[in-house]
């Protein structure tokens, strides 16, 4: 295999420890191992902290990263997914003080704040935070790795992460962080692609094949037993897994246009077992008082 500079070899699974790894793909540059303690999925080798930080401060993202393409594309479509979010989380915490790591262009947290939560966000690099500071009226935008930033003593009843845990190289570090942030009785929840969909079209090859050393990649895949490890090894108790389908939210918009708002959209979260037709889950967890003690 070519050595790739700036990348790393992880020769141990970053949230179980454990060893054993096998090695799903056959690529030049980089591929897919799984960790069979755990069965999380990850990308070997990985870029180092410092090659993330230069890719995510590049100020052609804003025109060419996750905050363009469809998402900057259609708004409405993108409203309308961030207010299904909210309306989940509301069944959970109606106020309080809520943080979004990866808050990317803020549009969360503009639909968190309309209802009534205090918002703060987190970001990489400044590269995003100075774009949504313009255009969202968080109380505050953080910047940097959450495991660095001082957050003064301030705790959260909602911490949000959506689509964000597979792009980072310490998902259980993060997690055990994100445990010590949630006041207690809050909640965090975490929205990942749901790697048993992705695995009904040849996921790992055509992921492979478009690789380029400059394209943010996913560093982990998580199926529901695995990110259930990897919050249970951060200490949470978990309250609710569900399964949910990404292009509900376009699906619902399309009936609400079509019957002129004769009935209420549907929700995009469907309740049940674990159903690999759906693009991406999403857990809920908390923490109590004699967790830390």
């Amino acid at each position: 295999m070519n050595e790739l500079t700036g990348y790393e070899w992880i020769k141990s699974c970053k949230i179980c420890t454990g060893d054993q790894l096998v090695q799903l793909t056959n690529s030049p540059m980089v591929n897919y191992y799984q960790c069979m303690s755990c069965l999380v999925i990850f990308l070997n080798p990985q870029p180092t902290l410092a090659t993330l930080k230069q890719q995510y401060t590049r100020k052609e993202l804003l025109d060419t990263g996750p905050a363009s393409a469809w998402f900057k594309h259609d708004k409405f479509y993108l409203k309308e997914l961030c207010r299904e979010r909210l309306r989940d989380v509301l069944r959970y915490k109606e106020r309080g003080d809520l943080l979004d790591v990866g808050c990317g262009m803020g549009d969360f947290c503009g639909v968190a704040r309309e209802a009534g939560f205090n918002v703060f966000g987190t970001e990489f690099s400044d590269t995003y935070a100075e774009q949504t500071k313009k255009t969202v009226g968080a109380s505050e935008i953080y910047i940097g790795r959450l495991q660095e930033i001082n957050f003064s003593g301030r705790k959260f009843d909602v911490i949000s992460l959506w689509h964000v845990l597979e792009h980072l190289p310490d998902p259980l570090e993060t997690l055990v962080c994100l445990s010590k942030l949630v006041k207690t009785g809050g909640i965090v929840v975490i929205e990942v692609p749901n790697v048993e969909q992705k695995r009904k079209r040849p996921m790992y090859r055509s992921d492979l094949e478009d690789y380029t050393i400059d394209r943010l990649e996913h560093l982990f895949y998580y199926s529901g037993k695995a990110l259930q490890n990897a919050c249970l090894k951060a200490g949470f108790k978990i309250l609710n897994l569900n399964f949910v389908d990404a292009h509900q939210p376009a699906k619902n918009m399309a009936k609400h246009f079509l019957r002129k708002i004769k009935r209420p959209s549907k929700q995009i979260v469907y309740m049940g077992r674990p159903n690999k037709g759906f693009s991406a889950m999403r857990i809920y967890s908390t923490v109590s008082p004699n967790d830390f003690l």
